[in-house]
């Protein structure tokens, strides 16, 4: 069994397909692609794959992360990374397959870059916003239970320039931050109508701000 990690990009042509359609397509790909890929076992088999952190629907990311198994040890990285471009779908780009250095759990930080087409007037004013020593935000879960936290210590860097703004947020199984949830929070807060903007994940990484490999 041979444990093989690939890089790949999704770009605007494939921001509005979610999580659950990216588990239906990527299987088809791999399998088009002639891969000695392992299945799991029991009663519903189906192709191995573990994404490092499931990108939002509505995002780009430019470091996406999927880990497979192939069933043949000797099978060349670079066929992995051939055959997957061969037959990939606009939209996807696989740029990269090798063995994974760390196991997925030491995520730690995502970095996203936010862009505002009609500008970013209020920047000060969110810089500020996030300088308190405290944010208390709301957050509705899948059963629909109401968890109430601290934005604060989720967020570990800021920047802007121009009409765009940077943000390093935590990220992974533990205490995955999207960042609509913080902007979202500082419109209603400052009372601001929220203004259209794009968003797309940049990197990923570890507990030392490396990038994740």
């Amino acid at each position: 069994m041979k444990s093989v990690r690939i890089f790949y990009t999704k770009t605007d042509r494939m921001k509005f397909v979610s999580h659950l359609d990216m588990n239906r397509l990527m299987p088809r790909m791999i399998r088009k692609a002639g891969l000695p890929v392992w299945y799991t076992e029991g009663f519903n088999q189906h192709v191995y794959i573990n994404y490092a952190v499931p990108l939002s629907l509505g995002f780009e990311g430019i470091y996406e992360i999927m880990d497979i198994r192939l069933t043949e040890e000797d099978f060349p990285l670079e066929e992995v990374l051939r055959r997957l471009t061969a037959v990939t779908v606009p939209g996807i780009t696989f740029w990269k397959a090798a063995e994974p250095v760390k196991p997925t759990k030491e995520i730690t930080f995502a970095e996203y870059q936010i862009t505002f087409p009609e500008g970013g007037d209020f920047f000060p004013q969110f810089t500020a916003f996030l300088q308190s020593d405290s944010i208390l935000c709301r957050k509705t879960g899948k059963k629909g239970k109401v968890r109430e936290f601290d934005l604060i210590p989720l967020i570990r860097r800021v920047e802007t320039a121009g009409n765009t703004l940077s943000l390093v947020l935590t990220a992974g199984n533990e205490n995955n931050l999207n960042p609509s949830l913080v902007l979202n929070t500082f419109f209603e807060t400052a009372g601001i109508r929220p203004p259209y903007y794009t968003v797309i994940r940049r990197m990923l990484f570890d507990g030392e701000m490396q990038p994740f490999l």
